[in-house]
């Protein structure tokens, strides 16, 4: 029987922005409003669904606060990482190889960057763990391990078990994730996303993911639960069915998607019943030359005219937005940060999420800005969206990091915030008269 730690190493959470932390030390809106949304990490919950249960396997989350432990004998410690999380993990990983614990690292870096994190791990797991941890496993209980894994195809999700929601500390969080999709056809220049899961979409079936519901529901019997697709709505017919399933089991939630969900009257109506409040939508840009710049097949900029026509239908179902913006893109200048304040305020969004343009390897926009001579800053930990890692082309990088928290500090004001609560009440006191 092994003994496994599953590990998530401590991320740098609002990265290292000087006036992000400065507004951040004065308004705790944001922490609170994001806290409620964090969700325990998916990734190893799904691998400790697909690890024997004869197996003596803890889940260690040190992004919200647990301790890793060096001395409790562990066989084998797994750990995942995202980019701004990698040197962390590299340190975890560094203190049990001393003591001899085997030690793999998977995730998005690791995926991406794994010539770099082999040098760090005595395996390096590329790719999706359903596809390459029973293997892994295997190998590991007979003494012969390899220094990698990887599959040449993406994982069957039908065969993708119940992630192990009980392996959680629930005091750690206010919110618990379920993945029903994976794939999106978009090609945005800034995303991980076609290189991790690929261009075409995959999804668990219905009863997979009721059962997920159903899983979590046993250990809280009043959750939130955001869906972690990235983008979830775009295969109707299966959204649909979902959600005609999901209005059974009386559950509040929200998730990712794009703004086409405006388009389908039946399933605008469909999220509202199944207990959908929230949905994340990146808008990224309010101009249609920032959009071009983010998309070469401009999907999203042909969205744009929409924009505000489709927020309007959308709020009227009953549904609160957070709507996504990213600033720092070459067609950008200093008034993006003014004209982004006033499309949110202007539409009623119920939050906002306000980042900064980060070209993470192994994307187009990495690969272009490195062979441009454009990437300033090689720490990873700083590869977090709240930081400025490269030169922008109409903006010095200090204005870049100073625009991002006026328009945090402007949009969470108490006086922003008194007006966006104002309208949400008066929609939702429309909604309850129809």
């Amino acid at each position: 029987m092994l003994k496994i730690a599953l590990i998530v190493p401590r991320g740098s959470k609002y990265g290292k922005n000087i006036y992000l932390k400065s507004f951040l030390e004065r308004n705790d809106v944001v922490s609170n409003f994001y806290g409620a949304w964090e969700t325990p990490n998916l990734g190893l919950l799904t691998i400790a669904g697909l690890t024997p249960k004869s197996y003596d396997v803890s889940f260690i989350d040190e992004d919200h606060g647990q301790t890793v432990k060096y001395d409790q004998g562990y066989d084998l410690v797994a750990i995942t990482a995202m980019t701004q999380q990698i040197n962390r993990a590299y340190e975890i990983s560094a203190e049990f190889r001393k003591i001899g614990t085997y030690v793999a690292i998977g995730g998005i870096h690791a995926t991406i960057m794994p010539d770099e994190v082999e040098k760090h791990a005595d395996t390096v797991m590329i790719g999706e763990g359903e596809s390459i941890w029973p293997q892994f496993l295997m190998d590991v209980v007979n003494g012969s391990p390899r220094k990698r894994y990887g599959s040449k195809e993406y994982a069957d999700l039908s065969k993708s078990p119940i992630p192990r929601y009980d392996l959680l500390d629930k005091t750690l969080y206010k919110s618990y994730s379920i993945q029903t999709t994976r794939g999106c056809p978009r090609s945005c220049n800034y995303c991980t996303l076609p290189i991790i899961y690929g261009r075409t979409y995959r999804h668990k079936s219905v009863e997979q993911v009721i059962n997920e519901v159903k899983a979590i529901k046993s250990i809280d019997s009043n959750p939130f639960i955001f869906f972690a697709d990235d983008n979830m709505f775009i295969m109707r017919e299966y959204s649909k069915a979902l959600l005609k399933e999901l209005s059974k089991l009386n559950i509040t939630w929200g998730t990712q998607t794009d703004i086409s969900v405006a388009e389908d009257d039946e399933l605008l109506k469909l999220l509202y019943a199944s207990g959908c409040h929230w949905l994340f939508i990146g808008f990224e840009n309010v101009s249609e030359s920032g959009l071009n710049f983010l998309d070469d097949q401009r999907w999203k900029a042909c969205q744009l005219r929409n924009y505000e026509t489709s927020i309007e239908k959308i709020h009227k179902n009953g549904i609160n937005i957070w709507g996504s913006f990213m600033f720092g893109g070459d067609n950008d200048d200093e008034t993006v940060f003014q004209e982004t304040l006033n499309f949110t305020l202007k539409n009623g969004l119920y939050s906002g999420s306000f980042t900064i343009l980060t070209p993470l390897p192994g994307t187009q926009l990495y690969n272009q800005m490195k062979s441009n001579g454009r990437i300033i800053d090689n720490d990873w930990s700083r590869y977090t969206f709240w930081d400025v890692v490269y030169k922008p082309t109409n903006m010095s990088p200090e204005n870049l990091a100073q625009g991002v928290a006026w328009v945090y500090d402007s949009f969470y004001s108490k006086e922003n915030v008194r007006a966006r609560t104002k309208r949400l009440k008066e929609r939702l006191r429309s909604i309850r008269t129809v």
